[in-house]
């Protein structure tokens, strides 16, 4: 009976850290005035390319979930995401993710909370939003909903290995 017990509770604790909760979804516009608070921050998750050419919120820290490989023409996992956020970032942090058309974010979110930090929100449309009948991406998003952006580049939101 104590084995099961203990199982029963090792199962449950790891649960928690295996399978972290589903990630709070927020609007760009929640993402923007959340991110106003003290020891909130923007988190741009797309490749470092991404964020310089296209552009991206102002204020946003930029830690890639993927990096492009050159040499083999694709995307490959950063493998320290995690210990860029720790280097920065405090698990009492308020963490707001944010990428292309929300569909890295909720990974890195996801991450996040599967590494202790507590307070940490996607944002569902993405800085670009989704895309319309002809293709373009004119649907919500950051960018079109007309929030601010920049292609400034800022020492303090760079990336840092």
């Amino acid at each position: 009976m104590r084995k099961i017990i203990f199982f029963v509770t090792v199962l449950v604790f790891l649960s928690g850290s295996l399978f972290p909760q589903d990630v709070k979804e927020i609007s760009p516009s929640e993402a923007f005035d959340l991110a106003k608070k003290a020891d909130t921050y923007l988190i741009d998750v797309r490749t470092i390319a991404e964020y310089v050419y296209v552009g991206h919120p102002e204020n946003a820290y930029i830690i890639p979930l993927l990096f492009w490989d050159e040499k083999g023409q694709r995307q490959v996992p950063n493998r320290d995401f995690l210990r860029n956020l720790a280097s920065r970032f405090k698990k009492e942090d308020t963490l707001v993710f944010i990428c292309r058309s929300a569909n890295r974010s909720p990974v890195a979110a996801r991450m996040a909370i599967g590494a202790g930090y507590q307070n940490v929100f996607n944002v569902k449309e993405g800085i670009e939003g989704k895309k319309d009948e002809k293709g373009y991406r004119t649907i919500g998003g950051w960018k079109n909903r007309g929030l601010p952006y920049t292609y400034e580049l800022i020492a303090e939101f760079a990336y840092r290995k």
